[in-house]
């Protein structure tokens, strides 16, 4: 089972995947003039950072696919509804198999 199914596609396996639990707190929350902490939380969201090794053209442009919007992720089992950061990459060019390979590709999937 892959590790990463994006709207249904499988993404190549992932060199790393960490996790970021977010707080996230009311508009009106902030320190009082006496020092002390006011708010309310009002949910608690995910971001999920993913890097990738060395890709296929194939494998990248399937990661390039990923919507700019809000799209449905089940990453290592868990599901997720989320947009994505900026994909950042290196191409490192085409070699004699013909096939251009690309390293060090990352994102992060944010919880809507």
């Amino acid at each position: 089972m892959a590790e990463i199914i994006v709207n249904g596609v499988a993404l190549a396996s992932p060199t790393s995947i960490s996790n970021s639990d977010e707080i996230i707190w009311s508009s009106g929350t902030g320190r009082s003039a006496n020092g002390l902490m006011s708010g309310d939380v009002i949910a608690n969201k995910k971001t999920i950072q993913i890097s990738w090794g060395i890709l296929t053209q194939d494998e990248y442009n399937a990661i390039r696919n990923i919507p700019s919007g809000f799209f449905n992720a089940v990453v290592l089992g868990q599901s997720i509804r989320a947009y994505r950061s900026t994909i950042t990459g290196t191409c490192m060019g085409t070699f004699s198999d013909g096939i251009t390979y690309y390293n060090d590709v990352s994102t992060s999937f944010i919880e809507q």
